[in-house]
Order: structure tokens, then sequence, then C-alpha cells
């Protein structure tokens, strides 16, 4: 067996196993984008541009100021 067939023979397998490897991948995502339990989880998302303020103010008050009884 030669250098070429060598290559060749590697390159075949390589090449096939890598597109296998990729169709899995992409049943794997396809089927976890359309579970329906992962629905509210992708409105959630998809909705989030829409809403006003920043990322991650839900809980600040609007005015800036820490929510503090103490006076120091």
């Amino acid at each position: 067996m030669d250098s070429a067939t060598t290559y060749d023979l590697a390159r075949t397998w390589f090449g096939t196993g890598g597109l296998i490897l990729m169709v899995v991948l992409f049943a794997i995502v396809l089927v976890y984008a359309l579970r329906p339990s992962n629905k509210q989880k992708f409105d959630h998302l998809a909705a989030l541009p829409l809403e006003e303020g920043e990322p991650g103010e839900a809980g600040k008050p609007k005015n800036g100021k820490k929510d503090t009884e103490s006076g120091a």
C-alpha cells in the first residue's frame, strides 16, 4: 500500500465520517428547536428585543436608587 492510496482511503473515510457527524448534529439541533416543551422559552427569547429597558433590569427600581430603609 503506497501513501497515495492510504491518503485516498483516509480522505474517503474521514469525509464520510464528517458528513455523518454533521447530519447527526443537525438532527439533534432540529429536534431540540422543534420540541414543544421549548416553545415557551423560545417565545420569551423572541420577545426580548421588543421589551423596554436594558436586559437584567427587571428587579431594579426605575429611579436607579437602591431600595434600602437605612439612612447611612
